[in-house]
């Protein structure tokens, strides 16, 4: 089999924000940061924490407006730190060299391999197969399959390469004309939400776990392990999706008649995909193992006492793939270098500022002083102030980057908690998924852009149906909050643990 070629993203070189919004945002952040060269600190905080804070809210202002890329947003600490005296460059640049960035580089590469012998069309076909019987079934497996997949790929890649073979199946559907194009609507917004959903799972699948990680990792010296998040994050995703599912059969799907022959069309374009080909076995083979080890490094570590780190398994996996010959003569691998060079290195640009603004928040003291600041709201119920963050993070998330509002609102929820004196992951893990579960904006995430794109669905299809998916998203991830995520992870909401009150 011929590998097929990486599609560019759709409108990758498009401007997604208003000329006039950009340069207010220019502006806005540099006067914001001035502001803090020119005013005194606030009672309690120290010069360093000032400038801190300055930048803080010059990032902030640039990565919501999109005043300048992302990446390039990412890069003020390493020269705005060491300028000012507030952190030395070898230190600041250190976070740009964290595990949590070379977790997702090893990711990257998996995941170009997966695109590049077409192990999601194995994976994707493979089911749909058995799927075929109505439509409402063949929904439920493309959404299996692109939440799978969506655990372990970005949700952008994820989407992209399934989004094809949804417009394609929904083509197939619709030529009887009797659905009036709601099978359509409903397989491409079930593929634009699947990997944002099955993502939750994971630190691989979506950047705000990542972020949160890595935050707790820098600001508590806490390891979060990927077994561990998927301990709840599997069962939230599984929840999620079978909400979405739902929601998407009553709205879309309710009446819809059956559509003859699609299991033997499924079938046939199972069959169209060929045997195995090498490079597709190395890479499915190569996948699996990798996500073996990280469900069960525990296990592995206990059994043979090597440490099977997350980060580790994901660069031995990139390095098999770049590696391991496909023929006697070793003149092939399943990946080259150039297949490498399509990595998004702006995504790890991003997490390296990122982590590398919340070492300087915490180490500055500025997490520490917004908990005493915070600490009026010690009368107000937990359940209402989780309640107005999941809620205020899910608006936010449809008008910025879900990984920017991740990375805005982590340092102010760690001052919170220490307000409150309650456990820092009762709010800081249900702010972080619901900055994932933004569906309603075709701007609000990469896949429903991706979808929006098709041209078959409308403004308002999305918002209908998007506000529905919020509002399911924020009552199941509030009730996981309180009962699932404390009862699996084994800690108590209300009692903040000795990590937290030392981290302050």
């Amino acid at each position: 089999m011929t590998p097929h070629s990486v599609a560019p993203p759709l409108n990758a070189d498009a401007e997604q924000t208003a000329p006039w919004l950009r340069v207010t945002g220019l502006i806005t952040g540099l006067a914001l940061f001035a502001l803090t060269r020119f005013l005194p600190p606030p009672e309690g905080m120290n010069d360093a924490a000032w400038v801190t804070c300055g930048l803080a809210l010059w990032m902030a202002a640039w990565w919501i407006t999109e005043a300048a890329p992302l990446p390039v947003t990412a890069l003020l600490p390493l020269v705005v730190l060491p300028l000012l005296d507030v952190m030395p460059l070898r230190k600041a640049s250190a976070n740009f060299a964290a595990d949590l960035i070379f977790l997702f580089l090893g990711g990257f590469v998996l995941s170009i391999g997966i695109r590049k012998w077409r192990v999601h069309e194995r994976i994707g076909l493979g089911l749909l197969r058995h799927c075929g019987w109505s439509v409402p079934a063949l929904l439920g497996g493309m959404m299996l399959v692109t939440g799978f997949l969506g655990m372990w790929m970005s949700n952008a890649a994820t989407a992209m390469v399934m989004m094809p073979m949804a417009a394609s199946i929904a083509a197939l559907v619709e030529r009887s004309g009797a659905t009036g194009g709601r099978a359509s609507k409903a397989l491409l917004l079930g593929v634009a939400y699947a990997p944002c959903l099955g993502g939750l799972a994971t630190f691989v699948g979506t950047p705000t776990n990542a972020v949160l990680e890595g935050f707790v990792s820098k600001t508590y010296g806490v390891e979060l392990s990927l077994a561990q998040w998927m301990g709840f994050g599997v069962p939230v995703a599984v929840t999620l999706l079978l909400c979405c599912w739902a929601l998407l059969r009553v709205t879309l799907l309710r009446g819809a008649p059956a559509v003859a022959g699609l299991g033997e069309r499924m079938s046939d374009e199972y069959r169209r995909l060929g045997a195995f080909s090498r490079g597709e076995a190395v890479t499915t083979a190569v996948f699996a193992g990798c996500i073996l080890c990280w469900m069960f490094s525990g296990v592995i570590t206990d059994l043979t006492g090597a440490k099977i780190d997350d980060a580790v398994v994901a660069i031995g996996g990139a390095l098999l793939l770049l590696l391991l010959p496909l023929d006697r003569r070793l003149g092939s691998t399943a990946l080259t270098w150039k297949d490498a060079e399509s990595l998004p290195w702006g995504i790890l640009i991003f997490f390296g500022g990122s982590l590398s603004l919340s070492a300087a928040l915490t180490e500055t003291g500025v997490t520490r002083w917004l908990s005493n600041e915070l600490q009026f709201l010690h009368g107000v119920p937990l359940w209402m102030v989780a309640t107005v963050v999941v809620v205020l993070v899910v608006i936010v998330s449809e008008m910025m980057s879900n990984s920017a509002t991740v990375s805005a609102f982590l340092p102010i929820l760690a001052g919170l908690c220490g307000g409150l004196g309650v456990h820092p992951f009762v709010i800081m893990i249900p702010a972080t998924l619901a900055a994932s579960c933004a569906f309603m904006m075709p701007g609000a995430s990469p896949p429903n852009a991706i979808a929006f794109s098709t041209g078959c669905l409308r403004v308002g299809d999305m918002v209908r149906t998007g506000l529905l998916m919020n509002i399911v998203c924020s009552l199941v991830i509030l009730l996981a909050a309180f009962h699932v995520i404390p009862a699996i992870m084994g800690f108590d909401p209300f009692t903040p643990p000795a990590w937290a009150a030392g981290k302050r």
